[in-house]
């Protein structure tokens, strides 16, 4: 198409605190593959990790965007120019034995998927099987900035899959973050019969108030383990969500958990971090320890229907707005972790 520019601005990232506007050439489809305008783009907490960015600069960050199909390789079937989408960078290949198992994150094509460069430009290249195996139409009723959140609302949906939530569960959340929060709002939609979740930051822990969590813990101030003993009359959590990547965040978890209880770790620690724990509460108690990385396409597109049924939303979750010219201060904000959410990049 004749107005899609030969070159674009992108979000290079050279380290975690050095991102820089920088011009790139614009991708070109090819077979199966599709062009994207990027119109709205989620930072995730990976976009604002020290180590993790570090390790990967330079990148153009960004993997939770949206945007408008505006150019088509040959071959492509089920979309078309003008739609309006939502993309995962990571695709998997449904033949594998992890794909067969319904573990997409396992799968090596998964692993080794992305989308070209980045979501953190103004146009995002869609690889075939990105486009084939977790594209989706965005309904009409649907904006692009309440599509970014798509992606970290299928992660929480995919941790709950894992530590098999079931209404009358008693729950715990460690970290109020936007991921905390989504998770507080899917635990009540499931019938989690009691929600207790921690954090310092007084912004994130009225927030979740107003979602509903029974029982809020400032844990400069209070014990988390000794209020949800107190809170379920002893018998502790079924199950329990460490957000902080801390060794004693995630043992601070087990304290809280109960018999027969799950512990998910959700976020990823840096390379290297150990954590030792009492074998003989583990085992007695069958507790089980799970982790939960990242979502596949049944994931993004049961949050699709959820976000879409109003079980998640954006007034909910998204607390600002920046344009691309300011991503290193929506990245400085969001580090910050104080007085934000889900910031989105609203790009041109």
């Amino acid at each position: 198409m004749s107005n899609i520019p030969p070159t674009m601005t992108v979000a290079m990232a050279h380290d975690f605190d050095d991102i820089r506007l920088e011009s790139m050439a614009t991708p070109q489809p090819g077979p199966g593959e599709a062009l994207v305008k990027v119109r709205a783009l989620g930072l995730c907490m990976g976009d604002v990790t020290p180590w993790y960015v570090h390790k990967k600069a330079p990148l153009v960050i960004g993997h939770e965007p949206t945007g408008q199909i505006v150019q088509l390789g040959a071959g492509v079937e089920g979309f078309k120019v003008g739609d309006r989408v939502y993309f995962h960078h990571h695709a998997p290949c449904l033949k594998c034995r992890h794909c067969q198992n319904g573990n997409y994150v396992m799968c090596q094509t998964w692993r080794d998927s992305k989308i070209i460069p980045g979501g953190a430009a103004q146009y995002c290249l869609v690889p075939a099987n990105n486009l084939d195996k977790d594209t989706l139409l965005l309904p009409d009723s649907m904006s692009y900035a309440e599509g970014t959140l798509i992606e970290p609302l299928a992660c929480v949906v995919r941790a709950f899959r894992r530590v098999h939530m079931r209404s009358g569960d008693r729950v715990v959340i460690l970290g109020l973050g936007v991921m905390g929060q989504m998770m507080a709002v899917l635990a009540r939609h499931l019938g989690a019969s009691q929600i207790i979740a921690s954090d310092c930051v007084p912004f994130r822990l009225e927030h979740a108030k107003k979602l509903g969590v029974d029982r809020l813990v400032d844990f400069r101030r209070e014990s988390l383990p000794q209020v949800v003993a107190q809170e379920t009359n002893g018998e502790k959590a079924d199950v329990v969500f460490v957000c902080p990547t801390t060794p004693e965040a995630f043992l601070e978890g087990i304290e809280c958990a109960g018999r027969s209880s799950r512990v998910l770790l959700f976020m990823g620690p840096a390379a290297g971090t150990k954590l030792t724990v009492d074998m003989n509460k583990i085992y007695f108690d069958e507790i089980d320890l799970l982790s939960s990385y990242s979502c596949g396409p049944d994931d993004t597109r049961e949050a699709l229907r959820l976000i879409e049924a109003g079980v998640s939303t954006a007034p909910q979750m998204i607390t600002h707005h920046f344009p691309l010219e300011r991503i290193q201060e929506a990245v400085d904000l969001s580090r910050k972790a104080q007085d934000s959410l889900k910031i989105i990049i609203d790009i041109d």
